[in-house]
Protein backbone atom coordinates (compact mmCIF):
# COMPACT_ATOMS: atom_id res chain seq x y z
CA UNK A 1 0.00 0.00 0.00
CA UNK A 2 1.54 3.42 -0.74
CA UNK A 3 2.48 5.91 1.47
CA UNK A 4 -0.34 8.88 2.21
CA UNK A 5 1.53 11.80 1.37
CA UNK A 6 0.83 15.87 1.85
CA UNK A 7 0.64 17.98 -1.41
CA UNK A 8 2.86 20.71 -1.60
CA UNK A 9 1.29 24.52 -1.44
CA UNK A 10 2.35 26.42 -4.40
CA UNK A 11 4.58 29.75 -2.59
CA UNK A 12 3.26 32.63 -3.73
CA UNK A 13 4.62 34.66 -6.46
CA UNK A 14 6.47 37.67 -4.74
CA UNK A 15 4.83 40.91 -4.98
CA UNK A 16 7.11 43.37 -6.75
CA UNK A 17 8.92 46.14 -4.76
CA UNK A 18 8.07 49.79 -5.67
CA UNK A 19 10.54 51.74 -6.36
CA UNK A 20 10.64 55.86 -7.23
CA UNK A 21 11.13 57.77 -10.18
CA UNK A 22 15.37 58.53 -9.39
CA UNK A 23 15.97 54.43 -9.75
CA UNK A 24 14.67 54.12 -13.28
CA UNK A 25 17.46 53.90 -15.66
CA UNK A 26 16.80 56.55 -18.76
CA UNK A 27 19.76 55.16 -20.77
CA UNK A 28 16.76 52.98 -23.18
CA UNK A 29 14.49 56.12 -24.05
CA UNK A 30 11.38 57.42 -22.44
CA UNK A 31 9.02 54.06 -23.24
CA UNK A 32 11.54 51.48 -21.33
CA UNK A 33 10.90 54.69 -18.47
CA UNK A 34 7.48 54.62 -18.88
CA UNK A 35 6.98 50.85 -19.04
CA UNK A 36 9.25 50.11 -15.65
CA UNK A 37 7.21 52.87 -14.07
CA UNK A 38 4.30 51.45 -14.88
CA UNK A 39 5.49 47.95 -13.19
CA UNK A 40 7.78 49.60 -10.15
CA UNK A 41 6.81 53.36 -8.80
CA UNK A 42 4.52 53.43 -6.12
CA UNK A 43 0.84 55.35 -6.82
CA UNK A 44 1.35 57.78 -4.37
CA UNK A 45 4.23 59.04 -6.31
CA UNK A 46 1.97 60.05 -9.59
CA UNK A 47 0.16 63.11 -8.11
CA UNK A 48 2.67 65.49 -6.73
CA UNK A 49 4.99 65.18 -9.96
CA UNK A 50 1.78 65.82 -12.19
CA UNK A 51 0.47 68.22 -10.13
CA UNK A 52 4.24 70.01 -9.85
CA UNK A 53 4.85 70.02 -13.68
CA UNK A 54 1.57 71.35 -14.37
CA UNK A 55 2.04 74.17 -12.00
CA UNK A 56 5.60 74.72 -13.60
CA UNK A 57 4.39 74.40 -17.56
CA UNK A 58 1.80 76.66 -17.67
CA UNK A 59 -0.07 80.01 -16.70
CA UNK A 60 -1.50 79.95 -12.93
CA UNK A 61 -5.38 80.42 -14.95
CA UNK A 62 -4.64 77.28 -17.20
CA UNK A 63 -3.05 75.13 -14.42
CA UNK A 64 -5.64 76.01 -11.89
CA UNK A 65 -8.29 74.84 -15.07
CA UNK A 66 -6.31 71.45 -15.74
CA UNK A 67 -6.05 70.59 -11.69
CA UNK A 68 -9.39 71.25 -11.12
CA UNK A 69 -10.42 68.02 -12.98
CA UNK A 70 -10.52 64.53 -10.49
CA UNK A 71 -7.53 63.21 -10.27
CA UNK A 72 -8.39 59.77 -11.90
CA UNK A 73 -8.77 61.83 -15.54
CA UNK A 74 -4.70 62.95 -15.19
CA UNK A 75 -3.24 60.90 -12.58
CA UNK A 76 -1.75 57.97 -14.27
CA UNK A 77 1.50 55.97 -14.00
CA UNK A 78 1.77 56.97 -18.19
CA UNK A 79 1.23 60.72 -17.40
CA UNK A 80 3.78 61.01 -14.36
CA UNK A 81 6.44 59.13 -16.53
CA UNK A 82 6.15 61.99 -18.87
CA UNK A 83 6.35 64.68 -16.80
CA UNK A 84 9.01 63.52 -14.83
CA UNK A 85 10.90 62.49 -17.50
CA UNK A 86 10.33 65.34 -19.59
CA UNK A 87 12.14 67.13 -16.98
CA UNK A 88 15.24 65.41 -17.11
CA UNK A 89 18.70 66.69 -18.91
CA UNK A 90 20.64 64.64 -21.37
CA UNK A 91 18.72 62.02 -22.19
CA UNK A 92 17.14 61.05 -25.01
CA UNK A 93 14.18 62.92 -26.37
CA UNK A 94 10.63 62.27 -25.95
CA UNK A 95 8.86 60.42 -29.08
CA UNK A 96 6.97 63.37 -31.10
CA UNK A 97 3.91 61.40 -30.79
CA UNK A 98 3.95 61.13 -27.18
CA UNK A 99 4.51 64.83 -27.28
CA UNK A 100 1.65 65.70 -29.56
CA UNK A 101 -0.64 63.43 -27.26
CA UNK A 102 0.12 64.93 -23.99
CA UNK A 103 -0.55 68.48 -25.04
CA UNK A 104 -3.58 67.03 -26.66
CA UNK A 105 -4.54 65.80 -23.44
CA UNK A 106 -3.77 68.49 -20.87
CA UNK A 107 -5.76 70.71 -23.30
CA UNK A 108 -8.60 68.97 -23.33
CA UNK A 109 -8.37 69.07 -19.59
CA UNK A 110 -8.07 72.70 -19.38
CA UNK A 111 -11.47 73.08 -21.26
CA UNK A 112 -13.01 70.72 -19.33
CA UNK A 113 -12.05 72.07 -15.71
CA UNK A 114 -12.86 75.49 -17.03
CA UNK A 115 -16.57 74.50 -16.04
CA UNK A 116 -15.67 73.62 -12.42
CA UNK A 117 -13.58 76.81 -11.88
CA UNK A 118 -16.63 78.84 -12.81
CA UNK A 119 -19.20 77.03 -10.44
CA UNK A 120 -16.49 76.83 -7.89
CA UNK A 121 -16.07 80.39 -8.16
CA UNK A 122 -19.49 81.72 -7.65
CA UNK A 123 -20.02 79.29 -4.47
CA UNK A 124 -17.08 81.56 -2.58
CA UNK A 125 -18.61 84.24 -3.78
CA UNK A 126 -22.02 83.40 -1.39
CA UNK A 127 -19.72 83.11 1.53
CA UNK A 128 -23.29 82.93 3.93
CA UNK A 129 -23.72 79.50 2.38
CA UNK A 130 -21.87 76.54 3.41
CA UNK A 131 -20.41 74.50 0.12
CA UNK A 132 -21.84 71.62 -1.29
CA UNK A 133 -20.69 69.47 -3.86
CA UNK A 134 -22.62 69.05 -6.72
CA UNK A 135 -24.28 65.44 -7.66
CA UNK A 136 -21.58 65.23 -10.66
CA UNK A 137 -18.73 66.38 -8.24
CA UNK A 138 -19.99 63.28 -6.06
CA UNK A 139 -20.41 61.08 -8.79
CA UNK A 140 -16.76 62.12 -10.00
CA UNK A 141 -15.35 61.19 -7.08
CA UNK A 142 -16.85 57.90 -6.70
CA UNK A 143 -15.88 56.89 -9.49
CA UNK A 144 -12.34 57.58 -8.88
CA UNK A 145 -12.67 55.40 -5.72
CA UNK A 146 -13.62 52.66 -8.05
CA UNK A 147 -10.75 53.33 -10.34
CA UNK A 148 -8.93 53.28 -7.97
CA UNK A 149 -10.07 50.13 -6.54
CA UNK A 150 -9.73 48.96 -9.82
CA UNK A 151 -5.98 49.87 -10.60
CA UNK A 152 -4.88 47.62 -7.68
CA UNK A 153 -6.11 44.54 -9.31
CA UNK A 154 -4.23 45.99 -12.66
CA UNK A 155 -0.98 46.30 -10.76
CA UNK A 156 -1.04 42.75 -10.38
CA UNK A 157 -1.11 41.71 -13.79
CA UNK A 158 -0.65 39.24 -15.29
CA UNK A 159 -2.30 36.84 -13.35
CA UNK A 160 -4.85 33.96 -13.66
CA UNK A 161 -6.92 34.80 -11.24
CA UNK A 162 -9.67 36.37 -12.80
CA UNK A 163 -10.81 40.05 -11.20
CA UNK A 164 -13.95 39.95 -8.78
CA UNK A 165 -15.64 43.49 -10.09
CA UNK A 166 -18.75 42.02 -10.22
CA UNK A 167 -18.82 41.49 -6.52
CA UNK A 168 -17.49 44.22 -5.53
CA UNK A 169 -20.30 46.40 -7.95
CA UNK A 170 -22.33 44.47 -6.15
CA UNK A 171 -21.34 44.60 -2.50
CA UNK A 172 -21.00 48.63 -3.17
CA UNK A 173 -23.75 48.83 -5.20
CA UNK A 174 -22.24 51.10 -7.89
CA UNK A 175 -24.24 53.38 -9.31
CA UNK A 176 -25.62 52.08 -13.59
CA UNK A 177 -24.09 55.36 -14.39
CA UNK A 178 -20.42 54.68 -13.28
CA UNK A 179 -20.71 51.45 -15.96
CA UNK A 180 -19.89 53.18 -19.14
CA UNK A 181 -17.35 55.44 -17.73
CA UNK A 182 -15.43 52.74 -16.29
CA UNK A 183 -15.44 51.03 -19.70
CA UNK A 184 -14.01 54.27 -21.47
CA UNK A 185 -11.63 54.48 -19.45
CA UNK A 186 -9.83 51.41 -19.83
CA UNK A 187 -10.93 50.60 -23.58
CA UNK A 188 -8.05 52.70 -24.88
CA UNK A 189 -5.92 50.75 -22.88
CA UNK A 190 -7.03 47.05 -24.00
CA UNK A 191 -6.81 48.08 -27.11
CA UNK A 192 -3.00 48.87 -26.67
CA UNK A 193 -2.23 45.78 -25.63
CA UNK A 194 -4.52 44.05 -28.54
CA UNK A 195 -2.55 46.10 -30.96
CA UNK A 196 0.73 44.37 -29.77
CA UNK A 197 -0.57 40.85 -30.60
CA UNK A 198 -1.18 41.94 -34.48
CA UNK A 199 1.31 41.90 -36.94
CA UNK A 200 1.93 45.52 -38.33
CA UNK A 201 2.88 46.27 -34.39
CA UNK A 202 4.28 49.42 -34.43
CA UNK A 203 8.20 48.83 -33.37
CA UNK A 204 8.16 51.57 -30.94
CA UNK A 205 5.09 49.88 -29.33
CA UNK A 206 7.13 46.70 -28.95
CA UNK A 207 9.78 48.01 -27.40
CA UNK A 208 8.00 49.20 -24.65
CA UNK A 209 6.57 46.03 -23.46
CA UNK A 210 9.29 44.03 -24.93
CA UNK A 211 9.61 42.69 -20.72
CA UNK A 212 6.00 41.02 -21.57
CA UNK A 213 5.91 37.62 -23.32
CA UNK A 214 3.35 36.97 -25.67
CA UNK A 215 1.52 34.65 -22.96
CA UNK A 216 1.78 37.69 -20.56
CA UNK A 217 0.09 40.00 -22.98
CA UNK A 218 -2.57 37.39 -23.80
CA UNK A 219 -3.25 37.31 -20.05
CA UNK A 220 -3.58 40.76 -19.60
CA UNK A 221 -6.10 40.76 -21.96
CA UNK A 222 -7.89 38.31 -20.87
CA UNK A 223 -8.06 39.79 -17.45
CA UNK A 224 -9.88 42.96 -19.01
CA UNK A 225 -12.29 40.83 -21.52
CA UNK A 226 -13.16 39.53 -17.91
CA UNK A 227 -13.42 43.16 -16.39
CA UNK A 228 -15.81 44.25 -19.46
CA UNK A 229 -17.54 40.80 -18.78
CA UNK A 230 -18.25 41.76 -15.20
CA UNK A 231 -19.54 45.15 -16.09
CA UNK A 232 -21.93 44.26 -18.74
CA UNK A 233 -23.56 41.78 -15.90
CA UNK A 234 -23.49 44.06 -13.33
CA UNK A 235 -25.10 46.56 -15.98
CA UNK A 236 -27.78 43.85 -16.18
CA UNK A 237 -28.41 43.03 -13.10
CA UNK A 238 -29.24 46.99 -12.61
CA UNK A 239 -31.18 47.03 -15.01
CA UNK A 240 -33.83 44.17 -14.33
CA UNK A 241 -33.50 44.89 -11.01
CA UNK A 242 -35.68 48.58 -11.25
CA UNK A 243 -38.65 48.61 -9.81
CA UNK A 244 -41.64 47.34 -12.41
CA UNK A 245 -44.77 49.26 -12.25
CA UNK A 246 -47.31 46.64 -11.04
CA UNK A 247 -50.53 45.81 -12.83
CA UNK A 248 -53.33 47.55 -11.13
CA UNK A 249 -55.60 44.07 -10.99
CA UNK A 250 -54.71 43.23 -7.03
CA UNK A 251 -55.02 39.32 -7.94
CA UNK A 252 -51.60 39.27 -9.94
CA UNK A 253 -49.76 40.71 -6.51
CA UNK A 254 -51.89 37.92 -4.21
CA UNK A 255 -50.94 35.30 -6.83
CA UNK A 256 -47.23 35.49 -6.71
CA UNK A 257 -46.66 36.44 -3.28
CA UNK A 258 -46.22 32.63 -2.12
CA UNK A 259 -43.75 31.92 -5.55
CA UNK A 260 -40.79 30.25 -4.35
CA UNK A 261 -37.44 32.18 -6.68
CA UNK A 262 -34.19 32.50 -6.82
CA UNK A 263 -33.45 36.34 -6.84
CA UNK A 264 -30.14 35.98 -8.24
CA UNK A 265 -27.36 34.10 -8.94
CA UNK A 266 -23.91 35.19 -7.99
CA UNK A 267 -22.34 32.05 -10.14
CA UNK A 268 -23.82 32.49 -13.62
CA UNK A 269 -24.06 36.12 -13.15
CA UNK A 270 -28.23 36.36 -13.40
CA UNK A 271 -30.94 38.05 -11.95
CA UNK A 272 -34.96 37.35 -12.11
CA UNK A 273 -37.39 39.72 -13.25
CA UNK A 274 -40.03 40.75 -11.63
CA UNK A 275 -42.64 37.26 -11.11
CA UNK A 276 -45.99 39.97 -11.37
CA UNK A 277 -45.07 40.11 -15.04
CA UNK A 278 -46.00 36.43 -15.39
CA UNK A 279 -49.46 36.86 -15.06
CA UNK A 280 -51.67 36.73 -18.81
CA UNK A 281 -47.80 36.60 -20.35
CA UNK A 282 -47.46 34.37 -23.51
CA UNK A 283 -44.10 32.67 -22.34
CA UNK A 284 -41.71 32.27 -19.55
CA UNK A 285 -38.23 31.31 -19.28
CA UNK A 286 -36.52 29.57 -16.36
CA UNK A 287 -33.32 28.38 -15.16
CA UNK A 288 -32.39 25.70 -12.41
CA UNK A 289 -29.29 26.80 -11.11
CA UNK A 290 -29.13 22.97 -9.37
CA UNK A 291 -29.34 20.87 -12.43
CA UNK A 292 -28.77 23.55 -15.41
CA UNK A 293 -32.00 23.20 -16.91
CA UNK A 294 -33.29 25.88 -19.18
CA UNK A 295 -36.89 25.77 -19.55
CA UNK A 296 -39.63 28.07 -21.75
CA UNK A 297 -43.51 27.62 -20.70
CA UNK A 298 -46.00 28.53 -23.64
CA UNK A 299 -49.52 29.88 -22.44
CA UNK A 300 -52.07 27.09 -23.65
CA UNK A 301 -54.15 30.45 -24.18
CA UNK A 302 -52.52 33.17 -26.31
CA UNK A 303 -54.08 36.37 -25.99
CA UNK A 304 -53.27 37.76 -29.29
CA UNK A 305 -53.74 41.70 -28.62
CA UNK A 306 -52.57 41.53 -24.72
CA UNK A 307 -55.77 43.02 -23.74
CA UNK A 308 -55.21 40.77 -20.28
CA UNK A 309 -58.47 38.94 -21.53
CA UNK A 310 -59.96 36.72 -18.49
CA UNK A 311 -58.33 33.21 -19.05
CA UNK A 312 -55.18 33.69 -21.22
CA UNK A 313 -51.84 33.55 -20.85
CA UNK A 314 -50.38 32.16 -17.86
CA UNK A 315 -51.10 32.63 -14.24
CA UNK A 316 -49.73 31.35 -10.81
CA UNK A 317 -51.18 29.04 -8.48
CA UNK A 318 -49.35 29.11 -4.79
CA UNK A 319 -46.06 27.77 -6.06
CA UNK A 320 -46.88 26.33 -9.25
CA UNK A 321 -47.40 28.11 -12.88
CA UNK A 322 -50.41 27.74 -14.31
CA UNK A 323 -52.21 27.55 -17.58
CA UNK A 324 -48.57 26.19 -19.69
CA UNK A 325 -49.37 23.88 -22.88
CA UNK A 326 -47.84 20.89 -21.37
CA UNK A 327 -46.48 19.52 -25.02
CA UNK A 328 -44.77 22.82 -26.00
CA UNK A 329 -43.61 24.06 -22.37
CA UNK A 330 -39.65 22.07 -22.49
CA UNK A 331 -36.64 21.98 -21.00
CA UNK A 332 -32.93 21.25 -21.74
CA UNK A 333 -30.23 20.66 -19.74
CA UNK A 334 -27.10 23.05 -20.88
CA UNK A 335 -23.38 21.94 -20.97
CA UNK A 336 -21.77 24.79 -20.53
CA UNK A 337 -24.84 27.27 -18.82
CA UNK A 338 -21.68 30.30 -18.38
CA UNK A 339 -21.70 30.45 -22.16
CA UNK A 340 -24.95 29.63 -22.75
CA UNK A 341 -26.68 31.91 -20.39
CA UNK A 342 -24.73 34.71 -21.88
CA UNK A 343 -25.39 34.35 -25.69
CA UNK A 344 -29.18 33.35 -24.01
CA UNK A 345 -29.81 36.82 -22.46
CA UNK A 346 -27.86 38.48 -25.34
CA UNK A 347 -30.66 36.96 -28.11
CA UNK A 348 -33.47 38.74 -29.21
CA UNK A 349 -37.13 37.63 -29.90
CA UNK A 350 -36.07 35.99 -32.98
CA UNK A 351 -33.21 34.40 -31.92
CA UNK A 352 -35.11 32.74 -28.66
CA UNK A 353 -37.59 30.82 -31.12
CA UNK A 354 -34.17 28.58 -31.61
CA UNK A 355 -32.65 28.41 -28.76
CA UNK A 356 -33.75 25.43 -27.24
CA UNK A 357 -33.48 23.56 -30.77
CA UNK A 358 -29.93 24.75 -30.82
CA UNK A 359 -29.13 22.85 -27.72
CA UNK A 360 -28.00 19.35 -27.97
CA UNK A 361 -29.35 17.83 -25.34
CA UNK A 362 -32.50 15.60 -24.14
CA UNK A 363 -36.01 17.62 -23.96
CA UNK A 364 -38.30 17.03 -21.05
CA UNK A 365 -41.48 18.68 -20.44
CA UNK A 366 -42.09 21.16 -17.51
CA UNK A 367 -43.74 20.90 -14.77
CA UNK A 368 -45.10 23.97 -12.98
CA UNK A 369 -42.82 23.94 -10.10
CA UNK A 370 -41.06 26.39 -9.15
CA UNK A 371 -38.51 26.26 -6.20
CA UNK A 372 -35.91 28.22 -4.28
CA UNK A 373 -33.20 27.19 -7.22
CA UNK A 374 -35.57 28.53 -9.78
CA UNK A 375 -34.26 31.73 -11.71
CA UNK A 376 -36.81 33.82 -14.01
CA UNK A 377 -34.69 34.91 -17.12
CA UNK A 378 -37.59 36.42 -19.06
CA UNK A 379 -41.25 37.22 -19.41
CA UNK A 380 -43.53 38.38 -22.84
Amino acid sequence: MALATKKRKKAAAPRRVKSGFAAIPTAKGFRKFQQIAHMYVDNKEFAPIIKTYIRKTYDKKTSQAILSNPDYKFVSSNIASYCYYSQLQDVDPVPEESVDWMNTRFTELAESGKTVVVKKAKVEKVKAEVYKPSIQERMAEQLSEIIGEIETWVDEQPSKDAPKLFDYLKKNNVAQAHINKIRGYYEPIVAEYKTLTEKDCPEDLKEGYSNYTKAEIKQIIKFYESLFSDLDAYANLKRVSRATRKPRPKSADKQVAKLKLKKDDARYKIVSVDPIQIVGASEAWVFNTKTRKIGKYVAANIDPTGMGREGSGLSVKGTTLVGFNEDESVQKTLRKPEEQLKEFMGSGKVALRKFLDNIKATETKMNGRFNEHTVLLKVS
